[in-house]
């Protein structure tokens, strides 16, 4: 079993750095942008400060290259509860789509070319819709532990059943299928307080073979609330998340403690370590509060509910996640979506950036309302919620000055 590294290593080279004698006259006192040195076969970059300082030279476009509930009419272009956007290497767009359970495939321009998929046990069919990913034009999609193949055409190839609690899937370049799975219900979590359970990453082949088990992810925080014989579940306050991203053979592995993200190879050997290190993560009473108020807004006040009072015992936070997501572009360059809380849906969607070599560029923000699910050399695809909350699927345009 793979083990973490401690969140924190020993920082000599960076206290060697600064116990230098002070800098000559005329000299640039500003620290280095990167620092690098290797511990036992790993390598370690740690990003000391943005390049762009405090302004962005990366941008993005709030104005859709293409919107794909507005690029034609009918129910394909209706869509609910978008669980990926992703681009083949021809430029047509493919949408998983949660409410229809169908995967649908659409042009450069936004015509619809067809689907796969609807709600069902048979083959091609899913009883809930949950992820997908492309193998080059090949399409794969996850539901209910459950992947179907398709061909370029959308033809079902084959199907395989994985573990019921797989809710993940990568494809790496080598042929295989990264997994990740959950831990389900409270059960087993030690009483009234957060726990994050191990969580399993295993290879597959595009048959759905075992090939082998290559470690471990932390889980997603849980708080388990036990009363009068009753078992309850609920996200912590400013819970975190483990996130697995891939480029090629490479996988990258975050556990959102602190600003880190850790480089794995295909036998989930740890290779490299890219952190920024002190990000500052530390909570305010008056954020933790505001956080907690925003879990009761949806409770009458009096109510006995027991979910109001899972909400009411949930211990304070003492940090929040560092970041929501990961993802790595086609360069290498790897972005990292800042957390917002509940009470904190009003901000910016940010997105810190590290260049391939680890350096931190600096944070690009997202258009407001829109959810990033995958970044290319030139576009962002996603999803925007307009006023109404009716979901369009889009392609932005990234510029990278």
């Amino acid at each position: 079993m793979t083990t973490h590294p401690a969140e924190i290593l020993p920082c000599a080279a960076v206290l060697l750095l600064y116990a230098l004698p002070s800098f000559a006259a005329g000299q640039d006192p500003s620290p280095p942008l990167v620092v690098e040195r290797d511990s036992a076969g790993v390598e370690i970059v740690e990003a000391m400060r943005p390049l762009w300082g405090d302004s962005s030279l990366w941008s993005i476009d709030p104005e859709p290259l293409v919107d794909l509930t507005l690029s034609g009419g009918g129910t394909p272009h209706e869509f609910f509860r978008v669980q990926g956007v992703k681009q083949r290497p021809d430029g047509s767009i493919v949408v998983g789509d949660g409410g229809s359970r169908e995967v649908r495939l659409y042009s450069t321009t936004g015509e619809f070319l067809g689907s796969f998929g609807g709600r069902g046990d048979g083959p091609g069919e899913f009883r809930g819709l949950q992820a997908i990913d492309r193998a080059g034009d090949t399409l794969l999609a996850l539901g209910r532990g459950r992947v179907t193949v398709a061909a370029p055409d959308l033809a079902v190839v084959r199907t395989f059943t994985l573990a019921p609690f797989t809710n993940n899937l990568h494809y790496l370049g080598s042929g295989a299928i990264l997994t990740e799975s959950y831990s389900p219900g409270p059960q087993g979590n030690a009483p009234n307080e957060v726990n994050r359970h191990a969580e399993p990453l295993i290879l597959f082949d595009l048959d759905g073979v075992r090939i082998d088990s290559i470690g471990e992810m932390r889980g997603t925080e849980s708080y388990a609330f036990v009363r009068d014989g009753m078992v309850a579940g609920a996200p912590p306050l400013f819970g975190k998340t483990s996130h697995i991203a891939v480029l090629g053979q490479r996988i990258f592995r975050g556990s959102a403690i602190t600003m880190q993200v850790e480089e794995l190879d295909m036998t989930g050997r740890l290779v490299r370590i890219i952190r920024i290190p002190g990000y500052p993560l530390d909570l305010s009473d008056a954020q933790v509060a505001a956080e907690r108020d925003a879990r009761l807004g949806g409770f009458r006040p009096g109510s006995t509910s027991v979910f109001r009072r899972l909400a009411e015992d949930l211990p304070d936070a003492r940090t929040r996640p560092a970041y929501a997501e990961i993802l790595v572009d086609p360069s290498g360059a790897i972005w990292l979506e800042l957390f917002r809380g509940e009470s904190e849906q009003d901000q910016p969607r940010e997105w810190v950036v590290l260049d391939a070599d680890g350096t931190w560029l600096g944070t690009v923000e997202v258009p407001r309302r829109f959810t990033v699910m995958e970044i290319t050399m030139d576009t962002v695809l996603g999803v925007r919620e307009d006023e109404l909350d009716v979901e369009h699927p889009q392609v932005l345009r990234l510029t990278r000055n």
